[in-house]
């Protein structure tokens, strides 16, 4: 395949220079100081409309435009602005790296193709889809005649590179495609762009069928308020690019007035995602197009496209994220093979060395333009996204030194690229949630071997508390506390004491139940506690780690420092130990009436049995999970009753447990055990339907999850 004539060719030569950042900031400020006779673009309202908010487009600081709210459906417009040139060629190679690379949500751009009974769809029609590829994903993995109508230079761009069907024209209803109408036409990120949204809608009405349906994705207008910060704001009020801000009502309405009788509109992530038909159609915004097709596509397109070099780096960073989120580590490791061989003849730097991997990036104010372009050719945007997915792999095989180098050099590359990407006016969330989360895993890993080292990591990620990944900030503070506080070390992760201790009050005050990881954590406040001579407060303390634990050996750690009695239904519990067959039946008919109190002191003992346990059989061990489940809101633990219990069943009793297991890593936050157990779900669906229909049945539908992935 020949180079784009847009491609950057690799260089091997690095900038060095000193770095002098200059950085601009699109400016808004709320001013309700002024009242204009204003017709709403959206629900057609006339009357006084209220000023919400002054703001200067990008690259423009000196314009002002004002924003006007519709007090009857929330939408908001801009009617000064003018619609933004989009045939704009200026650093077009630039642009396209950085899209290729880093800036295409491929995975958010396919969705919608499977919102609305997708197995109907022979059809396909995206409007203004820009460079094109979830009308290359429609045609090449599902099958469907596609094309993309799009006049901007980037969707000729993209025609070209990804070689699917392209017209490069303004859709309008009076001047329809000949091989029209569609089953499925999609607008997503467009109609915010147009003065008038009817002529726009009533295009894309006329191009879809009679029993098609009609997709529109757009920047939701109840996210913009006063205590939005600008970060959060700037994507969606783009001033003179973006010139209305549709509510939901407003969408609503505006899709019914253009002759669509069935509409849904859902609110998420500040994004209105909206499916419109004339007959009624079902609706999941939760759905997703099959994980397994979706990397099967990555694979072969970076197979396909491998000449061009940008191309290649972002089909194959996005194939190595997929295999590392789906448990795929065999693909996982040719993907990052494949990676590293190439980049090292491009780029010269070797991902399988990554402390060697240090990407410098200085910016000069008189020649910036220069500088990204030097950096660009020498290393690729995605390079921190790419490390981090490579150090996942190297933890995952137990190579730990070098899942620490990697996690270092994502932190390197994440920093050096978001200064590049500053200097581009541009930004990359997953580069810099690459660095954050790198961090955190390096503090997880080195908690052991060097706490001191492993808090102050912590410590310096307080800053930007708000940007850092939730779950992952829980389990990294838990982790790196009970590592010191446990082995001794308590003065070197003390500044981390209260922040644990809030964070496990918290989650008890709110009625949750601690995890493991919290577990371990409440034992180390504990053994502080004891450190300091509070017996009270370490009681309390160990009894809640204790109480968290699910192995008997981990219980009876905690449980040694507990005064005699202090466990519950002691008497009950010893004469459930002496008969254990009896245990485990007393547990079964407990969970059969769907009595928790009756089956309370049975699973305490049978918590603390071994693993392999003889009388721990697969009905006992799914009674445990129900049991947690169910009854003590402890769905970490049901999950490893669940394991327990496919581990030991056969047949149908196996598919039910895996299911059961899905749920309860589902309902604890558990993205990882989740995915797994989706993924070994879906593998078991594809080799034998019917049985999967006949055990489960509509009870999938219980799974949020499971289908993202059909």
């Amino acid at each position: 395949m020949p180079f784009s004539s847009l491609t950057i060719r690799p260089s091997r030569k690095n900038a060095r220079k000193q770095r002098h950042k200059i950085t601009f900031e699109t400016w808004a400020i709320w001013r309700t100081n002024a009242y204009r006779e204003l017709t709403c673009p959206a629900c057609h309202t006339h009357g006084l409309m209220a000023k919400a908010l002054d703001a200067s487009p990008p690259f423009e600081p000196r314009k002002r435009y004002a924003l006007f709210e519709c007090a009857d459906c929330g939408t908001f417009h801009y009617p000064d602005a003018k619609p933004f040139e989009y045939e704009s060629r200026k650093d077009a190679d630039i642009a396209r790296k950085f899209y290729l690379e880093v800036g295409a949500g491929l995975d958010a751009m396919i969705a919608p193709l499977a919102w609305a009974e997708p197995g109907k769809v022979t059809s396909y029609l995206e409007v203004g889809g820009g460079y094109g590829f979830s009308v290359d994903f429609a045609t090449r993995a599902l099958g469907w005649r596609a094309r993309n109508i799009d006049p901007s230079f980037i969707a000729g761009v993209g025609a070209r590179d990804l070689g699917h069907d392209h017209v490069p024209e303004y859709l309008s209803a009076e001047n329809p495609l000949p091989d029209g109408p569609f089953d499925r036409v999609l607008s997503s990120e467009v109609i915010e762009h147009v003065t008038d949204p009817d002529p726009f809608l009533a295009a894309l009405v006329s191009a879809t069928s009679e029993e098609g349906a009609l997709v529109v994705t757009t920047p939701d207008a109840a996210a913009v308020t006063p205590d939005a910060t600008l970060e959060a704001l700037r994507p969606i009020i783009v001033a003179g690019h973006h010139l209305v801000i549709f509510s939901a009502d407003g969408l609503a309405r505006a899709l019914k007035r253009a002759g669509l009788a069935h509409v849904c509109v859902k609110e998420g992530d500040s994004t209105l995602y909206a499916v419109a038909s004339r007959r009624p159609v079902n609706v999941d915004f939760s759905a997703r197009p099959d994980r397994s097709i979706y990397r099967a596509y990555l694979k072969q397109r970076r197979d396909s496209l491998a000449a061009d070099p940008a191309l290649f780096a972002g089909f194959a960073v996005r194939y190595l994220k997929e295999c590392v989120h789906s448990g795929a580590w065999v693909e996982a490791s040719e993907a990052l093979a494949s990676l590293t061989r190439r980049w090292k003849r491009d780029f010269g730097f070797d991902l399988e060395r990554p402390g060697q991997i240090r990407p410098n990036y200085v910016e000069n104010d008189r020649h910036s333009g220069r500088t990204v372009r030097e950096y660009a050719a020498n290393y690729p945007f995605n390079l921190a996204i790419a490390l981090f997915y490579a150090a996942r792999l190297r933890e995952q095989e137990g190579r730990t030194r070098e899942a620490v180098e990697a996690y270092k050099a994502t932190d390197r590359a994440a920093r050096s690229g978001s200064r590049v990407f500053e200097s581009m006016f541009a930004a990359c969330r997953e580069t810099e949630d690459a660095g954050y989360r790198a961090r955190m895993h390096i503090a997880m890993l080195t908690a052991r071997t060097d706490p001191d080292g492993a808090v102050q990591v912590l410590l310096s990620l307080l800053p930007d508390r708000r940007r850092v990944p939730e779950d992952l900030w829980e389990a990294a503070l838990f982790q790196v506390y009970a590592a010191g506080a446990l082995t001794g070390r308590l003065a070197e992760v003390e500044p981390l004491a209260l922040l644990v201790q809030a964070r496990i009050e918290d989650v008890l005050m709110r009625g949750g139940t601690l995890t493991a990881a919290a577990g371990y954590a409440a034992g180390g406040l504990g053994r502080r506690a004891l450190a300091a001579d509070e017996s009270e407060a370490a009681q309390r303390w160990f009894e809640r780690a204790r109480d968290a634990m699910t192995e008997p050996g981990e219980r009876n750690a905690f449980a040694k420092y507990l005064p005699p009695g202090s466990n519950r239904d002691s008497a009950h519990l010893a004469a459930f130990d002496h008969n254990p067959e009896a245990t485990g039946r007393a547990l079964i008919m407990a969970m059969q009436a769907d009595s928790g109190e009756r089956a309370r002191t049975p699973a305490d003992t049978i918590r603390n049995w071994p693993a392999d346990h003889e009388q721990l059989s697969a009905p006992v061990a799914f009674a445990m999970g129900l049991y947690c489940l169910n009854h003590e809101a402890k769905p970490s633990e049901a999950a490893i009753w669940f394991d327990r219990c496919e581990a030991r069943a056969k047949g149908d009793d196996k598919l039910l447990a895996l299911f059961h297991k899905a749920l309860a890593h589902q309902a604890a936050g558990e993205t990882e055990g989740e995915m797994q157990a989706l993924s070994a779900l879906r593998q078991a669906e594809q080799s034998d339907a019917a049985t999967m229909k006949r055990v489960l049945g509509s009870r999938l539908a219980e799974l949020k999850g499971y289908n993202l992935h059909r």
